[in-house]
């Protein structure tokens, strides 16, 4: 390979990785925007899903803070939202593309967002990240039992 080659490959990979990165750096948000131009036959699922896992992943986050600080209340707290977290972005995922797979997900949805509500009920009362999570999950359990209720 010549110096020239060696240098328009190189080029090409800084430009490539530098895009890779930009796609990489855009905010969650800016993803689930896309979902709002194009309402779907459950874009009620879709927002609320995408809603939870947003909400699940501050309280996370402010649970394992906690759990760091020493604070085992948290516990059961944590490993409801992390449950519920990859359960919600699949459901919101497969309602998006109308998924014949919908039903069976939402099935798991609505228990994990059951588990992940109950836990964060008991300390909704002293944190914001209880109390936002809690309410995301009860939208997502309502928009779902919706869907369940009409299939």
């Amino acid at each position: 390979m010549s110096n020239t080659e060696i240098s328009t490959d190189r080029r090409a990979f800084l430009a490539s990785a530098a895009a890779a990165m930009v796609v990489g750096a855009l905010p969650a948000s800016a993803a689930t925007e896309h979902h709002h131009h194009h309402h779907g036959a459950h874009q009620d699922i879709v927002d609320a899903a995408d809603e939870c896992v947003a909400t699940g992943k501050t309280c996370l986050n402010h649970c394992l803070i906690l759990l760091g600080d020493g604070d085992t209340t948290m516990k059961e707290c944590a490993k409801s939202v992390n449950e519920m977290i990859p359960v919600c972005g699949a459901m919101a995922t497969l309602a998006l593309s109308d998924s014949r797979n919908l039903r069976v997900m939402a099935d798991a949805c609505l228990a994990a967002c059951k588990d992940c509500a109950a836990a964060c009920e008991k300390h909704m009362e002293q944190h914001v990240e209880c109390k936002d999570c809690y309410d995301a999950c009860k939208n997502s359990i309502a928009a779902v039992e919706k869907y369940l209720n009409a299939a």
